[in-house]
């Protein structure tokens, strides 16, 4: 074997012995086959020498930086039409290497590598620079490149970007020429046998954005991945005429290049341009058909990483298209269009729809739809108000909370003022109806529930028909769709709009009558929850709570308020504010006109500081010593707005907490693990369970532990009634078929005392609510009340449903009844009954419950009647 420094010599002397203009005039003949037009000096020759003999032999070859050497610094200071001679000579030593060290008997030495990472940080530097490369030299450049990438060299090794940039420089001063366009095409196409890296997927996207750059010249973009979306988007590039299709593919290859968290206002610019060049209509016609189709299982993507292969969700976007995709929703941001808006907003949803071992589907193409929406005026402030309430990974809901500042930021208004008027009417005619004439039958949408509605159709006589006429279906069927539609995105905003007003009783607003009117009481999609709701008026010496009912604002006692102006002051009402006769009548009065609130609102819990919580000062032990199923309670947290990751096995202990800055308060709910036993451990070694301890309040300016006698009495019970939440729903004790302690038996204590013990805030609230209804029940001869239970008398047995976990004991000896709710168990119940408000499931499981037992001997389901009988 030569010597190695021998070998470097010969190397590099063989190369650079390229015909200069000194050779010229001897007529020597050059080793290797020269490069037409490249005429490098001895001296210019001599510096690449040192340069990659010194830099070539360092010991940390693969972090060379050229500008530690004189001779690249030399190099560097060159004429910019000499370092286009320097480029091409560089380039040209990048395709032989490999074939010189095999040649050399030194294929396994890492002497090669070292050459070549030597090589690519001085060319990354020079590449930099706009060089004055005329059509000759850079199509030779082109073609130089072609050759590397067909040896047995890496293409992360080298940076094509700046080969690219060159280009890109070039075309854009001079256009592109057939010659050009052919080597970078044949470029192309070596580039992309085998291109997985992600940085080769944005190289072959630019090369394809200049090959598309030109109205006569365009190459297809390959979209088959097996994905839904992308086939969908393949057969409406199929299914147009040969010119429009070049349109698409040019704007296609530019959406192809957004890998940037935003688009900069150049690349918006430019795909504004393409989309005035295709059509508006196009446009969006593709976006509507392609869209919705995101999130459906097609191939699944495999990546090959090391020796292992990774495959993903059938349903994950694949890394392929993600940036082509990513462009094309930005691109959805410079057009005024509702019904894309709509789509972009559930292609959000889907994308930050978690799934199970990987998260989020798509983030960054979730992402992209944050920004459309927030550049979408106040019907994407809308979608994104939607989003928000029900997103759950955390990072999605500082992305949402981040898009919803920045269209306030743009609106120059406050982001909870944006939510309020971006409301969106969805074309409904009158509070919570749209009535639609279709020929000589007309439709009824109408909102029945803040997860509900319903769509009938009445004949010319106006009898009602059951189904869509026939004769309907074949003249209007666009606008039958739209009102579908129309009812889909009612029942997906109104649960959203719900939760924003709910969320008022932290933000303590305040309006103007005559904005209330608008914003709230006479719009026509908000109104529905907003007339179910109580608020307090103020106009001054007058001051009263009213709601809505027959056409009038009204208080208690069904008085009209018939004070108000336009400057009287608005605020959405709180039990708290408010006596506990006052109270009681607001109860009555919603019993008596038989209206269902769309939250708890004058059935609201009120939770005031106890004598314990007085004693221990700072921190409240309440609910402390529960066991929750910790991958429900994280969900939860997610869900209200609090801070929490999962515990488990190693470094992972935290304490869930939420911060008020507007209240200058954060709060913490402790939490921990449990005694750690095999049988709480999930298969990653995360804890199934945790046990809950104190509840603190922290000033956030002064970082200390408020006594709980300074904490804001709203703010306190607001907060203990999200803790109350977190126990009652998460709890082990709700778990009907845990009557042996769960896992082990280890909770044994525990679930017999949270079943059947005292009863919680929410749950004597529930007790209330029932003993007023009972009377209206069809069973109320067979129900009655003791203590914490709801006594149902059946005809084979009487069971005592208590009121907290909804779990059931027999008589004659309190035998425990496992009955475990199915899907629609919540609803089933409620069905039979109108109840004060909506969100209660357990209260709805309970009065299912209760009707069936009423009738133990029409049960049919064997897993019940073997323990009643």
């Amino acid at each position: 074997m030569p010597d190695m420094n021998d070998l470097i010599e010969g190397f590099l002397k063989r190369w650079m012995n390229m015909k200069t203009a000194d050779d010229d005039a001897d007529g020597k003949e050059p080793e290797v086959p020269e490069i037409d037009g490249v005429s490098v000096r001895p001296e210019a020759r001599q510096l690449m020498i040192d340069y990659i003999n010194e830099a070539g032999k360092r010991s940390d070859w693969w972090s060379i930086k050229p500008k530690g050497y004189k001779s690249a610094q030399q190099l560097l200071e060159l004429g910019r039409e000499e370092q286009v001679d320097i480029i091409l000579a560089l380039t040209a030593m990048l395709g032989s290497t490999h074939s010189f060290f095999i040649k050399s008997a030194v294929l396994f030495s890492d002497q090669r590598y070292r050459t070549l990472y030597a090589l690519k940080p001085l060319l990354s530097l020079l590449l930099r620079k706009k060089l004055p490369f005329d059509e000759t030299k850079l199509c030779t450049l082109v073609q130089l490149l072609r050759d590397v990438k067909g040896s047995d060299f890496r293409e992360e090794r080298i940076s094509y970007g700046g080969y690219i940039k060159q280009v890109e420089d070039f075309i854009a001063d001079n256009g592109l020429s057939d010659e050009l366009y052919q080597k970078l095409k044949e470029l192309h196409r070596t580039i992309k046998k085998g291109s997985g890296f992600a940085d080769a997927r944005r190289n072959i996207n630019r090369i394809e954005a200049i090959l598309n750059s030109g109205s006569d010249k365009s190459i297809d973009i390959d979209l088959h991945t097996g994905e839904v979306w992308t086939a969908t988007l393949q057969s409406q590039m199929d299914n147009l005429e040969t010119v429009s299709r070049k349109k698409w593919f040019t704007l296609l290859a530019v959406c192809r290049n957004a890998s940037s968290s935003k688009p900069s206002g150049k690349w918006l610019k430019e795909v504004s341009s393409l989309i005035e060049y295709i059509g508006k209509e196009s446009f969006v016609s593709v976006l509507l058909a392609v869209l919705p189709e995101i999130g459906k299982p097609g191939a699944v993507e495999t990546r090959e990483m090391d020796i292992d292969t990774l495959q993903s969700d059938p349903t994950q976007v694949h890394t392929v298209h993600s940036d082509l995709l990513r462009g094309l929703v930005w691109g959805a941001s410079l057009i005024e269009n509702e019904s894309l808006v709509q789509v972009v907003g559930n292609t959000a949803d889907v994308c930050f729809k978690k799934i199970r071992d990987v998260g989020p589907r798509a983030p960054k193409i979730g992402n992209a739809c944050l920004y459309t929406l927030a550049n979408s005026g106040f019907a994407g402030v809308a979608q994104l108000s939607r989003i928000e309430s029900r997103v759950k990974h955390a990072s999605s809901r500082k992305q949402v909370a981040r898009a919803l500042n920045m269209a306030a930021a743009n609106a120059g208004i406050s982001k909870g003022e944006l939510e309020e008027i971006a409301v969106p009417t969805l074309g409904l005619t009158n509070i919570g109806e749209l009535r639609r004439q279709l020929g000589d039958y007309y439709a009824l949408l109408t909102i029945t529930g803040t997860h509900k509605t319903s769509l009938q159709w009445y004949k010319p006589g106006g009898q009602e028909q059951k189904s869509v006429p026939t004769v309907l279906k074949e003249s209007f069927g666009p606008d039958i769709k739209a009102l579908k539609n129309t009812a889909k995105e009612i029942e997906k905003l109104l649960p959203a709009q719900r939760d924003r007003i709910e969320r008022l009783f932290l933000e303590t607003r305040t309006w103007t009558f005559a904005d209330f009117r608008q914003r709230y009481l006479d719009h026509p999609l908000v109104g529905w929850p907003a007339r179910r709701l109580i608020w307090r008026f103020r106009s001054g010496e007058n001051e009263s709570d009213g709601i809505w009912h027959d056409g009038l604002l009204k208080d208690a006692q069904s008085n009209e308020l018939n004070w108000l102006t336009d400057e009287a002051e608005v605020e959405l009402w709180h039990p708290l504010t408010s006596t506990g006769e006052e109270v009681l009548a607001w109860r009555i009065w919603l019993d008596r006109h038989q209206v269902q609130q769309p939250f708890k609102q004058a059935h609201r819990e009120i939770y005031i500081l106890t004598d314990a919580e007085r004693e221990t000062g700072t921190y409240s032990n309440r609910f402390a010593a529960h066991i929750l199923r910790q991958h429900q309670f994280g969900a939860l947290c997610q869900q209200r707005g609090w801070h929490y990751t999962l515990q488990g096995q190693w470094d992972s202990h935290n304490v869930p907490f939420i911060e008020f800055p507007s209240w200058g308060i954060r709060v913490e709910f402790w939490v921990g693990a449990t005694d750690e036993r095999e049988a709480d451990l999930a298969g990653s070694g995360v804890f199934l369970f945790v046990v809950t301890d104190q509840v603190r309040f922290i000033s956030l300016d002064e970082n200390r532990q408020l006594p709980l006698t300074e904490v804001p009495q709203l703010f306190f019970s607001e907060l203990m009634r999200d803790v109350d939440l977190f126990v009652g729903v998460c709890s082990v004790g709700n778990e009907p078929n845990w009557s042996d302690g769960g896992p082990g038996g280890y909770y044994l204590g525990y679930w017999q005392n949270y079943s059947f013990g005292d009863l919680s805030e929410n749950a004597r609230t529930r007790k209330e609510v029932l003993e007023r209804l009972l009377p209206r029940l069809k069973i109320a001869d067979r129900c009655s009340f003791i203590d914490k239970f709801l006594v149902v008398r059946g005809d084979i047995r009487t069971y005592k449903i208590h009121l907290g976990s909804g779990n059931i004991l027999m008589s004659p000896n309190d035998q425990y009844l496992c009955i475990v709710p199915g899907r629609g168990a919540s609803s089933k119940g409620s069905g039979q009954v109108l109840l004060p408000f909506e969100g209660d499931n357990t209260l709805s499981i309970i009065l299912s419950k209760a009707f069936l037992l009423a009738e133990d001997t029409k049960i049919k389901d064997p897993t019940i009647t073997r323990q009643i009988r």
